[in-house]
């Protein structure tokens, strides 16, 4: 079975060169394109000096038609086009994944809360994070869902459908990734379509419409056939008179145009992109539960939403278009500008109630496409059991997602329990932070419906928390030691208000001199203990090590990273060992980058 490095770098190439021979049919209709407006304009601007009126006419009433159809054309060369290149650029971002060169994905910097439970310390945002891993979307909403699924543990049944959607999405390589292609045609950075939602939860566009209706269907005729008999040499007046009618009728739909393009112009484009999408998913069979009910929510009885969605788009576009000169002269004939804002009030009555659940529906599907992608590029992850046991997390060949597979080492693991608190010892550099953070980072994914870095997970519903990266901040007066106590009473408040919590404190207490530190960590653990948390301390104080043999702390365990130094160089191996760590690198460590210790 080909892998899937070897599936993305054989698209690339097909796509690639599908790509290149659509440009070459692109710039050859432009020409085809250019030639036709030329012809036609020379022969209109011709039978016109011939006062060949009927031709001109003739010409007149062609050029739009055939000229529409030489666009509609090369703007379908160019969308296929493009949607290559976009393909071709899925697949090169899938490769940079499985190499770990994130840079140039997007990081969701902006979803990052200084006070959230986990995602500073875990990398779920920001630059080589877990965010860049699991994001394939194209809108902006499906971004803040994604981040808003990494942020907060689900419920056991929303992780369990997630993960039968996901499961099914895996395997249909070439829908997810058309699906994605579709959508990077109309890209979203901001989100586009929330004044469009304002909009669409605003009154009426047009008062007395019924007015407009009887307005719209005669005066149009009375304009055109004024100008038909002044072209055919008839008086200039009953042309001046419909005219005059025609600017009055637009001065008072002005406002109303003004105000529906300025909460509309955004949104109109994105509109295009939730089109696509939308068909797409009417287009496809789906199994799994969730993705039926998704699929579910845009089927109607007498209309399909992206055929609504579409027409929406349309309407707007043709709206925003009253900018164009070309547009006005037909505007003051033919009263467009009334004529759209008709069909957007029609388009309002009929559709408001199910906009805001299509645009839902597609961010939830671009989310569960983006976790489906993730799943597909790392065969060698599983989907983790979500049991009902409290307490309960265990995994075999656990590692952690963003180091990359080659360098990546893997630990089993297994605890359970109320109270259960695991005291990692170590030598420096050798892995208790990673440990910890390639716990959390699984269990974050398990907890959103991802498949997870191992081998087999399982783990029941819970809070995850860290303490590992607290700083200092100048601004606020605050040093690291009380940064770190805050972060530390953060958690004592949050237990018992949610889910048990799975912790993981790293070094706690490193702020201040060495009794302090002891006593106070020796506390804080006994007291988490007997509390609603299990979880994980790291630590270089081997006598915390000494709880585990305490009264009434019988769930204290300890587990440790060894190092070993071989013919003068620190040789680690990374992987947890029962028992307290039995060996310390700090002067070698020192000694190697030339400070002198008491023993040298």
């Amino acid at each position: 079975m080909e892998s899937p490095k070897a599936t993305f770098e054989r698209v690339i190439q097909q796509q690639t060169g599908i790509a290149s021979k659509l440009k070459q049919q692109y710039a050859f209709w432009s020409g085809i394109r250019v030639t036709v407006f030329l012809v036609l304009l020379a022969a209109i601007i011709y039978f016109a000096n011939l006062r060949n009126m009927e031709l001109v006419i003739t010409l007149v009433l062609i050029f739009p038609v055939l000229f529409g159809l030489l666009i509609k054309y090369h703007n379908k060369i160019a969308f296929n086009r493009d949607h290559a290149e976009n393909l071709r650029q899925i697949n090169q971002q899938e490769i940079l994944r499985l190499q770990g060169n994130l840079k140039s994905l997007n990081g969701g910097s902006e979803y990052i809360e200084s006070l959230h439970p986990y995602n500073i310390d875990l990398d779920i945002f920001g630059n080589h994070s877990v965010f860049q891993l699991l994001n394939r979307s194209t809108t902006f909403g499906a971004k803040s869902l994604l981040a808003e699924w990494l942020s907060a543990p689900s419920q056991k049944k929303c992780i369990e459908d997630r993960q039968a959607a996901v499961g099914e999405l895996m395997p249909k390589f070439d829908w997810r990734q058309d699906f994605q292609a579709h959508g990077m045609h109309f890209q979203q950075e901001e989100n586009r379509i929330r004044p469009l939602l304002t909009w669409l939860g605003k009154g009426n566009i047009l008062e007395a419409e019924n007015l407009y209706k009887t307005l719209l269907f005669t005066m149009p005729l009375i304009a055109t056939g004024s100008l038909v008999l002044f072209l055919l040499d008839y008086s200039f007046y009953f042309l001046l008179a419909a005219i005059a009618v025609n600017g009055i009728i637009l001065k008072s739909t002005f406002l109303a145009a003004k105000d529906t393009t300025t909460y509309t112009s955004e949104g109109s484009i994105a509109l295009k992109a939730y089109s696509l999408l939308i068909k797409k998913v009417e287009d496809e069979a789906f199994e799994a539960p969730l993705l039926r009910n998704l699929k579910d929510k845009f089927e109607h009885d007498h209309f399909k939403a992206s055929v609504e969605i579409k027409r929406l788009q349309q309407i707007l576009y043709s709206l925003e278009s009253r900018a164009n000169t070309f547009y006005w002269l037909l505007n003051i004939l033919l009263l467009l500008d009334v004529f759209w804002l008709l069909k957007a009030s029609a388009w309002k009555r009929k559709n408001k109630k199910y906009a805001k659940k299509w645009f839902d529906t597609i961010h939830e599907f671009e989310v569960l496409n983006g976790i489906a992608g993730f799943g597909y590029a790392n065969p060698d992850y599983t989907m983790p059991v979500i049991t009902d046991e409290n307490y309960h997390l265990s995994g075999t060949s656990m590692g952690h997602p963003l180091i990359i597979g080659k360098k990546r080492v893997v630990n089993d693991f297994d605890m359970h329990g109320k109270g259960n608190i695991i005291i990692v010892t170590g030598s420096n550099m050798s892995g208790k932070s990673t440990f910890l953070r390639t716990v959390g980072v699984n269990a974050v994914l398990a907890l959103m419906g991802a498949p997870v870095c191992a081998r087999d997970f399982t783990i029941s519903v819970c809070q995850v928390f860290t303490s590992m990266r607290t700083q200092d901040n100048l601004e606020e007066s605050v040093s690291s030691f009380y940064a770190e106590l805050k972060r530390l009473k953060q958690l004592l408040d949050l237990i018992g208000t949610t889910h048990p919590v799975l912790f993981m404190l790293d070094e706690i207490l490193k702020g201040t001199n060495s009794r302090d530190r002891h006593s106070g960590a020796a506390s804080l653990i006994k007291q988490l203990t007997a509390l609603d948390s299990f979880g994980f301390v790291s630590t270089h104080d081997l006598e915390l090590g000494a709880l585990s043999n305490h009264s009434g702390t019988g769930n204290i365990q300890n587990f440790s990273f060894n190092s070993q130094i071989i013919d003068d160089e620190i040789i680690f191996d990374y992987k947890l060992h029962p028992g307290l760590c039995k060996s310390f690198n700090a002067s070698k460590l020192m000694e190697k980058m030339g400070i002198k210790t008491t023993e040298g």
